[in-house]
């Protein structure tokens, strides 16, 4: 049995990154409107708003760590001042609390509390549950295959971007 040495030719190639291209648009379309933030929060029964839940979500992505406001202000991409706002938001609701610096007395660090973990928790399981509705139909085999390349992609695209703040 002969096998075949033919390589994908060009076309096939620029077929498959502008598929990849509308498919990533598609994505970020959808998980980015305003109706979808409004529908998973009404599922995990909450009442915060995005910039709260980013806030949440980079403390939480910390591992637990305790981060400066300018630090949470660089990672979100907003200035200093917006962040104290909102983190003052989220203090008054339970959700963070205010630390003091170990290693500079006229800083503070700003912590997840179990409350605000909580609601980090709540929101990943309604994600989770949308996600498994979206592939529901879809064999085991290929949901791990996809999560396998998506997960692959995903670490590209942060090396990549990460690069761009060197």
């Amino acid at each position: 049995m002969k096998v075949s040495s033919k390589t994908p030719n060009r076309s096939d190639a620029t077929s498959a990154i502008d598929q990849l291209q509308v498919g990533l648009q598609s994505i970020t379309q959808a998980l980015t409107r305003a109706k979808m933030h409004e529908r998973l929060l009404r599922e995990a029964d909450l009442r915060i708003d995005r910039s709260a839940i980013i806030i949440l979500f980079k403390l939480h992505h910390r591992g637990g760590d305790a981060m400066r406001v300018s630090d949470i202000a660089t990672l979100v991409g907003v200035d200093t001042p917006a962040v104290t706002r909102k983190v003052q938001q989220l203090e008054q609701h339970g959700f963070v609390a205010r630390l003091a610096d170990p290693t500079d007395r006229r800083a503070v660090l700003i912590s997840l509390t179990d409350e605000g973990r909580g609601v980090v928790d709540r929101i990943l399981r309604v994600h989770r549950a949308m996600l498994a509705r979206l592939v529901a139909e879809w064999g085991e085999k290929e949901v791990a295959t996809f999560a396998s390349h998506l997960t692959r992609f995903s670490q590209a695209l942060t090396t990549e971007v990460e690069s761009y703040l060197d």
